[in-house]
């Protein structure tokens, strides 16, 4: 799941230098908008929902792979 995030972050961003502990906000300068843009591309990619609350609380690469493999398993 990890390397399916970096491939978004790439394609979508320009993005390449990550790792699970990369934040969002801090270490990559994502707007609310651009993260709301994120969650959406995976939405459609994994054809999920994700939960407001639930997503609203994740900050880092690491949060967001735990919560996708929870959900699409």
């Amino acid at each position: 799941m990890f390397e399916e995030i970096k491939k978004i972050l790439s394609e979508e961003y320009g993005i390449t230098e990550l790792s699970m502990s990369t934040n969002f906000k801090k270490d990559l300068g994502l707007s609310s908008f651009d993260f709301m843009n994120l969650i959406c591309i995976v939405e459609d990619r994994y054809q999920v929902e994700l939960d407001e609350e639930k997503y609203r609380s994740l900050t880092t690469i690491e949060d967001l792979t735990n919560y996708l493999e929870v959900l699409i398993s």
